[in-house]
């Protein structure tokens, strides 16, 4: 006969594993509230290079706004609150943006890169010379 013995588990595990999840909470908030603030007062700077490095990015941004007003208010209303309560985090990710497509087109600028044709007879190649036979003539004898 088979016995089960329960394992009985301490209780004070269960509350330290609580009160760990409770100072990582903490500590998560408080750095995204210091993050915050400190991209809080760098706002003006972004927008500033912002709109430096490629203005396209707050035009577009706006526009989306708009539309969102324009045809699904109730959204466009929360995508404003909501761009207004993350201000800070909104103003680094356009900017952020707008240094991403500077880069890309300061790339594009340096120009094709530099290259030679050969002519070795290999373009023809994939042209089809013969037609093949397709008649399954090996296939069909085996039913005969």
């Amino acid at each position: 006969m088979n016995e089960f013995h329960y394992r009985s588990y301490n209780k004070t595990n269960s509350w330290l594993g609580i009160i760990i999840v409770i100072a990582i909470v903490f500590i998560v908030f408080f750095i995204i509230q210091n993050l915050y603030k400190l991209l809080g007062a760098l706002i003006p700077v972004f927008l500033v290079l912002t709109l430096i490095l490629d203005y396209r990015v707050l035009v577009k941004f706006g526009i989306v706004l708009y539309e969102l007003l324009r045809y699904r208010t109730l959204l466009g209303i929360i995508a404003v609150v909501f761009t207004l309560a993350g201000l800070p985090f909104v103003a680094a990710a356009l900017f952020f943006n707008a240094f991403m497509n500077f880069r890309t087109k300061r790339k594009n600028k340096k120009g094709f890169t530099k290259y030679e044709e050969i002519q070795d007879g290999t373009a023809d190649m994939f042209e089809i010379k013969d037609p093949v036979d397709n008649t399954f003539s090996d296939y069909e004898e085996l039913f005969d």
